[in-house]
């Protein structure tokens, strides 16, 4: 397969990787104050760049509409607002300086894992980041995900069996101004350390120039897809993508599958931009979910870009 280009996202906005205040309020004004209309054609531009159908999916995790509207809209109302604006500000500068890069996937995935509280509390509070969000390995982690220990330190334990899986889960007990740098760190390490790690053992010495040869847009939905699940079973050759689809599909899983299905092709080379081009995979809900967090992280790196476009340098 060729690799599918994405030129307009090969990298991402111009300028300063964290916002200021003001450039967040005009992403948040400029997205809130489109017309449905308009806040559906570019939705459904970006989609389509990760395989997403016009209107997305309308059940599960991987919803990308709500109330016929794009569920990102109460996001950009809430970034519209002055106040909330500069504290998003603060917490993406903050998350820029320990885990750069990629901060508006962070952005949508504790959005979507908690709420838009997490993208702009600054407060000292104590939150638990399974009951209140989506880190259910945060502690046994914390160690291992590269920050100072000045923050990981203040960082406590805790450890039970879920009600949704049946399995042990560790979250963390942080402070609510650390959650969204807890989910840039997290995205980072699963996709560094497990993703990459499979890819090394799926791939072996072809998996480094698989990595280098895949898009930007193909990354993020691999980023994405490895914060929701890192591992995985075994692909089964016999069976289809959507009967074995599930929470046991994972990074892993996927990589098996297109490593299975280069090697009934000629020169048999693993493209890893299949994660968004081949529609089999669409079948799986946790692809379809990361899928729309990268449209909608897209989406705001696009609002970012018009707002840098349209107000000269000096506003800012």
């Amino acid at each position: 397969m060729t690799a599918i280009v994405f030129p307009a996202f090969d990298h991402p906005p111009e300028g300063a990787a964290a916002p200021t205040a003001l450039e967040v309020q005009a992403v948040g004004a400029h997205g809130a104050l489109a017309s449905v209309s308009d806040r559906a054609a570019l939705m459904n531009e970006v989609g389509r760049l990760v395989g997403v159908p016009p209107g997305g999916w309308k059940h599960g995790q991987a919803r990308l509409w709500e109330d016929e509207d794009i569920r990102l809209v109460w996001l950009l109302r809430r970034f519209a607002h002055k106040a909330i604006a500069a504290r998003v500000a603060t917490n993406l500068g903050r998350v820029d300086s320990f885990v750069p890069g990629d901060l508006w996937l962070a952005v949508v995935t504790a959005a979507r894992e908690h709420s838009a509280d997490t993208v702009y509390d600054l407060s000292m509070d104590r939150i638990e980041t399974w009951h209140e969000g989506g880190l259910d390995f945060l502690s046994q982690d914390k160690n291992r995900l590269g920050l100072p220990r000045a923050i990981t330190d203040a960082w406590g334990e805790r450890k039970f069996i879920s009600h949704e899986t049946g399995n042990v889960v560790h979250p963390a007990i942080i402070p609510a101004r650390d959650q969204l740098l807890a989910y840039a760190a997290q995205l980072r390490f699963n996709y560094d350390h497990a993703f990459q790690s499979h890819v090394t053992a799926i791939l072996g010495r072809t998996g480094g120039a698989a990595l280098v040869s895949m898009s930007r847009v193909a990354r993020l939905v691999w980023r994405a897809y490895a914060f929701l699940l890192p591992t995985g079973g075994d692909y089964h050759p016999l069976s289809s993508v959507a009967a074995q689809s599930g929470r046991h599909f994972g990074c892993r899983t996927a990589l098996q599958f297109l490593a299975h299905r280069a090697g009934a092709s000629p020169g048999g080379r693993v493209d890893l931009d299949g994660i968004v081009t081949v529609p089999d995979l669409a079948h799986v809900e946790a692809i379809r979910s990361a899928r729309i967090r990268v449209a909608e992280t897209l989406y705001l790196e696009r609002m970012l870009t018009v707002t840098r476009e349209l107000l000269p340098p000096s506003v800012f």
